[in-house]
């Protein structure tokens, strides 16, 4: 059931709402990690495959939870408000809308995505496979959306245990999945294991496996919301349209989504900075993407958390409360990545090497693990602050310290760095990059704006 975020010590509030998403995330991390762990055991050509689709993934990612925050802004500030017929009503307009965003990402998806593998050059049996992962996934991306906006609705009326256990049993499933589905019958497991049988479906094992686990957690999903065990009720027997809600959601929802976007802009460029320099830069720039994630997990469960304590005390009118929250979760955050990033310098050859053993993905996987976690003691913290702006309903600000990070500071010094140091310098433009853009969040936190409530 729901939480009421508006009482209580404020640490004691973001500690039990943000520890359930870290939890989440560290599972949905592990499901990440499953794909690249035995997708690895293929071979190098099949990790560089996965890793260039990942600017589609998480452009449907990035899409879904955009929809998703505004839906968990919109939901709480209601709740807050103690406004449940407008939360059940604005959540409803959340999920019919969901369903055609991901009609319409996936048709487009099935369309753009060989001409985005040919910009970043891949050739051959490489786009091949790419194509091959990419296309079982789109075809599934209505549903995604359905799971993206049915898990921020529990979140937005402050339920964060129940996705919790829906993506643990999804992720749960999908390791358990993968070597059933990519390998033959026979074939050796760690620690001694010997899988009985097997699909051996290869890279496209991996993306029917993920869909499967998936489809498993949004079935749990469907039936918590649809049969009373929420605080939102999804009836739809007293639906009725209401712009102001399609407005307010996507007002919220749309630069969201850009700012997952610009972040897929990103990667995107990213990748073809880094396929410049070869498909072991490709293969170890996939597997330290997965391990930046694993770091980012804790500050992801608090930030995420951000947007619906600061959407409900906003809606309570408890201006003060939600500002104070949004530094002390920003400190949290920021602790939690650098002792990430301190295990990440200590273990880096061991780490990169539990994925593949080629020298030259080692080597480059390492400089990654020991450069990119310079940035972690600035990055928690704007992440919360982008999330507190979320909340409020003002995340057209939000966007603004993405696209100064991504675009004005990281992909420009990644580029002019490699450029002497090769890519290695690729790293130090992406860690530096996050530095100054974390600086710039505190400045127009602090000194240039307020958070307000935004209707």
């Amino acid at each position: 059931m729901g939480k009421d975020l508006t009482e209580g010590n404020i640490s004691r509030t973001i500690i039990e709402t943000s520890v359930p998403l870290m939890v989440a995330f560290v599972l949905q991390s592990a499901f990440n990690i499953a794909d690249a762990f035995f997708v690895g055991k293929i071979s190098a050509e099949a990790l560089a495959a996965v890793s260039i689709s990942f600017p589609v993934v998480f452009l449907i990612i990035a899409l879904g939870t955009g929809i998703g925050a505004g839906t968990t802004s919109v939901v709480a500030r209601y709740i807050g408000a103690k406004d449940y017929d407008n939360a059940d009503n604005a959540a409803e307009h959340a999920l019919i809308s969901s369903g055609f965003v991901g009609l319409g990402l996936g048709i487009a998806g099935f369309l753009i995505s060989p001409y985005l593998f040919d910009i970043i050059g891949a050739e051959g049996s490489l786009k091949a496979l790419a194509l091959e992962y990419i296309n079982i996934l789109l075809f599934f991306t209505v549903f995604m959306m359905f799971a993206f906006v049915g898990n921020s609705i529990l979140r937005g009326e402050g339920d964060m245990k129940t996705p919790m256990k829906i993506m643990g049993l999804s992720s749960i499933l999908n390791i358990v999945f993968d070597p059933f589905f990519i390998f033959p019958g026979g074939y050796h497991l760690p620690f001694g294991l010997v899988l009985p049988f097997g699909l051996g479906l290869g890279v496209r094992g991996a993306a029917i496996a993920t869909l499967t686990a998936r489809g498993i957690g949004m079935s749990w999903l469907t039936w918590h919301i649809l049969t009373g065990r929420s605080w939102v009720k999804l009836d739809f027997r007293h639906f009725r349209y209401d712009f102001s809600h399609v407005k307010n959601i996507f007002f919220v929802g749309v630069p969201a989504s850009l700012i997952n976007v610009t972040m897929s802009v990103g990667m995107f460029l990213w990748t073809v900075i880094v396929g410049m320099h070869g498909t072991a830069a490709l293969a170890a720039y996939g597997i330290g993407f997965r391990l930046d994630t694993v770091a980012l997990l804790p500050a992801m469960g608090v930030s995420v958390a951000v947007i619906s304590i600061v959407g409900q005390n906003i809606g309570a009118g408890k201006l003060g409360r939600a500002r104070q929250a949004t530094y002390k979760a920003g400190m949290m955050a920021s602790g939690f990545m650098v002792f990430i990033g301190i295990l990440f310098n200590l273990f880096s050859v061991q780490i990169i090497s539990a994925f593949n053993t080629d020298p030259e993905v080692v080597g480059y996987g390492v400089s990654f693990l020991r450069i990119i976690p310079w940035s972690y003691i600035f990055v928690g913290l704007a992440m919360c602050i982008s999330s507190a702006f979320v909340g409020s309903g003002q995340a057209l600000l939000a966007l603004l310290i993405t696209i100064m990070r991504i675009i004005v500071f990281s992909v420009p010094l990644a580029y002019l760095i490699s450029l002497a140091y090769g890519v290695s310098g690729i790293w130090m433009g992406i860690a530096a990059g996050s530095i100054l853009g974390s600086l710039f969040a505190l400045l127009l936190f602090k000194r240039c704006c307020t958070l307000k409530y935004t209707a």
